[in-house]
């Protein structure tokens, strides 16, 4: 669901999640907003080295790939895409549909791509880092659970 505003956590009825890039201005977090803002920005490359698209089209693929995980706020996907062109990565122009209004469409440059490139790699190594401590944290759970001296009693 794409909302029109910032602001509060998109939890569809979840109790506690701890991964989820659409609580509030922390992220959960030390640096959280910053982590949101690179896997929205490498999200937003990787559908442009796809496809030349609109903002609005852009929105709708994130949603489709990543569900409830990345929060969609249009303001600062339009700010990310700004920025973007600012620093070169990518290139917009103005498209006139048959019907509808003109609206402004996105591409992928070669400086986008290779920041395409350090995002994935830099992703790939944050992915492995938390396969590792969800390893790590669910041995600890399951042993804990099988120790009695864990909390004094073995638990259920």
């Amino acid at each position: 669901m794409l909302r029109a505003g910032g602001g509060g956590p998109r939890s569809r009825g979840r109790q506690s999640e701890n991964l989820d890039l659409c609580q509030g201005p922390g992220g959960g977090g030390p640096g959280g907003g910053r982590y949101r803002r690179s896997v929205l920005e490498t999200s937003l490359l990787a559908l442009l080295a796809e496809s030349t698209t609109h903002g609005y089209d852009l929105m709708e693929q994130i949603e489709a790939l990543a569900g409830d995980l990345i929060c969609i706020d249009p303001g600062t996907v339009y700010r990310l895409l700004r920025a973007m062109e600012e620093q070169g990565w990518v290139s917009s122009s103005w498209e006139t549909p048959q019907s509808g209004p003109s609206r402004r469409v996105y591409t992928l440059n070669p400086e986008g791509l290779e920041a395409l490139e350090a995002s994935a790699r830099s992703l790939a190594e944050r992915a492995r880092a938390l396969e590792r401590l969800a390893n790590h944290a669910a041995a600890a759970a399951n042993k804990a659970r099988q120790s009695p001296s864990a909390g004094g009693e073995q638990r259920p």
